[in-house]
């Protein structure tokens, strides 16, 4: 009888019902903090979303179904993470995240979802101190890789790759595409060539990934594996860690894992969980060296202001999840000829001003609102840009996001760089649908004190193809295509004289 009722007394407990977590108690947990959500996924409005709310939907749409606690929770901080780190991303587009994969992307939350945005609720992983910049990505197939492998430059060194041990018995994957299809998507991207040949590995990385792809039979010849892949499909190409081998017109993959593998691996975390590992453990080990910290005792970067050459609107999140009193920023500071930050910003501001009022002359157009970003860090650069660390400045319509001006000095110097893209946002509408060269060159030309003489007319000169100016793989390649581009501009100037008419 005592055993009867010590097997009942232990069933009932089991099966007893979990405290239903709502939206009202993420909210409260949350202490204030929205996340301004821009929907990119659909009717592009913009919602100010309890941060703790965010976390729970996000993990809907980022762990695996029926996922046990210690991955959820694992996912939550790493989730968390990314969203305070990331709070501004969007800023110029007037919020914090997209609801794509670009950021992190939210579905309808679920009761666990909810419990484990509670259970880790305001905690995050940090370094140094402060919010950390992490990844993490669906399976990593048996190893991670580290951060500087898919995009050079990046300094973390918590990102790194490191062996994981419970993906012996995945199967792999497979994806066959055939050759000509591939040959139509590259030169959609601005590669050249009569007929791609074929596609083989051209090297790896320290974590046994494909670094690069040879193209035979493409001018150029090479590309990262991660462009190649998104260019492809990353869906079907599933990650990087694949062999490659030509099967007729056909190229056959064979794979292992999905996604980037930087950071943690979704499934592993729920593998290392259901094999009783903690949350801490699970990520120590993929995230080592970062600690777990509360939101309130950390400072948090909030997005900042511009440095606007001419009058242009401001626009910031409105985001309260990073509003600290002292706030940590990653860029300088100066709008409209006011310093706002720093005390050698009037300088800056006015070579800012000088490069846009000098270009505007050599070109002969007006002087047109353009706003510049200055970043402090190559990484702030990197994650807003999207750009490796040897580009200097990205240019979009009249915006400008300019590298670290100590950085640019040890360059072609802050306002060479600063002439250059206001060459570019000056030409875009003129130069639109022109050769990449044709924009580059142009930049580069007018930049120029002393313009670069035009090449002998009978000399063999071959102008870059897009795919080198926009996806080179390496700071020497990027910089052999461009000076390529302005011989080209420089010549077809000459016969011209106009640099409207080259095309």
């Amino acid at each position: 009888m005592k055993a009867f009722f010590a097997i009942l007394f232990s069933v009932v407990v089991i099966a007893a019902p979990q405290v239903e977590v709502t939206d009202v108690d993420l909210e409260r947990a949350g202490s204030g903090r929205t996340i301004a959500l821009g929907a990119l996924s659909t009717d592009k409005h913009v919602t100010n979303v309890p941060l703790e709310t965010y976390v729970s939907r996000v993990l809907a749409g980022e762990a695996e179904r029926d996922a046990p606690p210690g991955e959820l929770e694992a996912l939550a901080i790493a989730i968390r993470t990314f969203a305070i780190f990331n709070a501004g991303r969007h800023a110029r587009d007037g919020f914090d995240l997209c609801d794509t994969t670009h950021c992190q992307v939210p579905r309808p939350s679920t009761a666990a979802t909810r419990r484990a945005a509670l259970a880790t609720a305001g905690r995050i992983l940090t370094w140094h101190g402060a919010p950390a910049e992490i990844f993490y990505s669906a399976s990593c197939g048996g190893r991670s890789e580290s951060a500087d492998a898919v995009w050079p430059g990046a300094r973390l060194p918590y990102l790194k790759s490191v062996k994981d041990d419970v993906h012996d018995a995945d199967e792999p994957w497979t994806f066959d595409v055939p050759l000509a299809d591939v040959q139509r998507a590259l030169r959609q991207r601005g590669f050249e060539g009569s007929r791609l040949k074929d596609v083989r590995v051209g090297s790896h990385t320290s974590s046994g990934r494909v670094a690069t792809l040879r193209l035979s039979g493409f001018e150029p010849d090479v590309i990262a594996a991660d462009q190649f892949r998104a260019i492809i499909s990353s869906r079907d190409l599933k990650s990087t860690a694949f062999t490659v081998d030509r099967k007729g017109g056909h190229l056959h993959f064979t794979g292992r894992g999905y996604g980037h593998g930087v950071g943690m691996c979704v499934i592993g975390a729920g593998r290392r969980s259901r094999r009783g590992e903690s949350v801490k453990e699970i990520l120590d080990h993929y995230y080592p060296g970062l600690e777990i910290s509360t939101l309130d005792t950390v400072p948090v970067r909030r997005p900042d202001t511009r440095v606007a050459t001419s009058p242009a609107p401001r626009r910031e999140s409105t985001s309260t999840a990073v509003a600290p009193a002292a706030p940590t920023t990653s860029r300088t500071a100066v709008r409209s000829g006011v310093t706002l930050r720093g005390a050698d910003q009037a300088e800056l501001q006015q070579i800012a001003v000088r490069a846009e009022q000098a270009m505007a002359k050599v070109l002969g157009v007006a002087v047109a609102p353009v706003t510049v970003d200055v970043h402090e860090t190559v990484e702030d650069f990197r994650q807003v840009t999207g750009k490796p660390w040897w580009v200097s400045a990205s240019v979009n319509g009249t915006e400008i996001d300019l590298a670290p001006p100590a950085l640019l000095t040890q360059r072609d110097g802050v306002e060479m760089t600063l002439r250059n893209a206001m060459v570019q946002a000056m030409a875009a509408s003129a130069y639109a649908g022109r050769p990449e060269w044709v924009k580059i060159g142009a930049a580069r030309y007018f930049a120029r004190p002393t313009p670069l003489p035009a090449p002998d007319g009978k000399a063999r000169l071959k102008c870059p193809a897009d795919a080198e100016l926009t996806l080179a793989i390496s700071a020497t390649a990027q910089r052999e295509a461009e000076a390529r581009a302005e011989q080209c501009f420089a010549r077809t100037y000459a016969m011209t004289g106009d640099w409207r008419a080259v095309r």
